[in-house]
């Protein structure tokens, strides 16, 4: 039985998906498929993708008919896939050769894993460097702090990292019915995972991913939803984090953390009471971005 399934989500992503494709085409790792989920594109990544299906019957191609938004087809994907290892790769994100057979390692020395995350190098368009997340979880603390450490640490492209795909669809089953906005699903999902101690880290393993110079959501979202998100990032938060068994002391220095977590993975406090000091003072804002991919 394959592997390791590999769920690539594309909406008009004809610039980089040949890249894209073929960098996972050449893994040193063989044993896996890849899903590529189109979403109504119309710029020719669909005739891309199926040209790989057509050469290597490792990939194969899902398309939609219309566009049903970007986490939609993220977690569609899910679904698709085969196998007991699960990833998602952006369709503009690369790696080295090495990276699945290096990520695939952790879960053969350690069954109860449930994500291997990779050191992540964000570029920009032209491929020039920007600037690296390295961060290590280390076991050198006490239990809280070591998981206090990785909840301020962690990075949220580790959600492209490799999973084990019954971990990943009970962290979505924990998080997904109380937040339902596409801003700051990815770092929430992360959180079972983290406070179970069931991360590992590689920095052998390098993902690179292009700098976004124009955020997707910025302060123009209205006050009042960014407020909501708030509340419903929090609320998730402190769910996950009251179904785990903690000792009085554990809760205590875990829960300061996940209260930080909470407040720095969404739209932090003070970037939402200026967005609403702006709407009172009706000041003009730019235009929200909308989000199809």
């Amino acid at each position: 039985m394959t592997q390791i399934s590999i769920g690539v989500p594309v909406f008009n992503g004809a610039k980089s998906l040949d890249a894209v494709l073929e960098c996972l085409r050449v893994q040193t790792f063989t044993d896996f498929e890849v899903i590529i989920s189109d979403n109504g594109s119309t710029d020719g990544s669909k005739e891309i993708a199926a040209g790989f299906a057509a050469r290597d019957s490792r990939f194969r191609l899902v398309e939609h008919a219309h566009n049903i938004g970007a986490k939609n087809n993220f977690l569609s994907l899910v679904e698709e896939a085969n196998c007991d290892l699960f990833i998602w790769r952006a369709d503009d994100d690369l790696c080295d050769p090495d990276f699945l057979a290096i990520l695939k390692r952790h879960f053969d020395s350690n069954p109860e894993l449930a994500l291997a995350a990779p050191r992540v190098k964000f570029v920009h368009d032209d491929g020039s460097p920007n600037y690296e997340e390295d961060f290590q979880i280390l076991s050198d603390k006490i239990r809280p702090l070591r998981i206090g450490d990785a909840l301020m640490g962690a990075s949220s492209s580790w959600i492209f990292g490799l999973w084990k795909r019954d971990a990943l669809r009970h962290a979505l089953e924990i998080t997904l019915p109380t937040y339902p906005y596409v801003w700051g699903w990815d770092p929430l999902t992360l959180l079972p995972p983290l406070l179970d101690e069931r991360v590992e880290t590689d920095a052998n393993a390098l993902l690179i991913k292009k700098s976004i110079s124009t955020a997707r959501y910025r302060w123009q979202v209205p006050a009042r939803e960014m407020w909501e998100m708030r509340r419903a990032f929090s609320r998730t938060c402190f769910i996950a984090f009251r179904q785990r068994d903690w000792t009085l002391a554990e809760r205590v220095i875990v829960g300061v953390y996940v209260f930080r977590f909470a407040n720095l993975r969404v739209y932090r406090f003070w970037k939402t009471v200026r967005a609403q000091m702006r709407e009172w003072l009706g000041l003009k804002r730019r235009q929200r971005r909308s989000v199809e991919g």
